[in-house]
């Protein structure tokens, strides 16, 4: 099979942002990682956490639909920590690199069915997932199922 491209085209908007083009979306990205509490557009590294925990839900669940596995709720809560995001902004004299350390998550599901079913999903979801398969290989990630009532 020949490889399906992906593409994207990020403009600058402004100063502080830059607009993402793809397909027939476009979305706006602040600056890439921010140390203020709020801002009017979110940072790369948030978008980034924000699309590999979109990428394990919606694969969670889309295989259990797939396996006819009806879910109550469905929600993914992740954290990620840098090597030392010091070293993005130029402090002079800091170690180590910008990239990421860790990743950490919970995907907590409740749903009408045994909990090793939902165990199974969520290694397939592993298995399927083209971030997770990117990431693990890259950072330390500390992902867990947590099945609700």
């Amino acid at each position: 099979m020949s490889a399906f491209p992906w593409t994207v085209r990020v403009r600058a908007a402004d100063s502080r942002t830059v607009t993402v083009h793809a397909r027939n979306h476009a979305f706006s990205i602040g600056d890439p990682l921010s140390f203020r509490p709020t801002d009017d557009h979110p940072s790369a590294i948030e978008l980034m956490l924000g699309a590999f925990a979109a990428d394990l839900t919606q694969t969670f669940r889309a295989l259990a639909r797939k396996q006819r596995v009806v879910l109550d709720a469905i929600e993914f809560s992740a954290t990620c920590t840098l090597n030392n995001p010091l070293i993005h902004v130029g402090v002079l004299g800091e170690e180590g690199h910008p990239g990421l350390e860790r990743i950490e998550g919970t995907l907590y599901v409740s749903a009408d069915a045994e909990e090793e079913t939902l165990t199974a999903l969520w290694a397939e979801t592993l298995a399927r997932s083209p971030l997770y398969t990117t990431l693990h290989k890259a950072t330390t990630l500390a992902l867990r199922l947590q099945v609700t009532a």
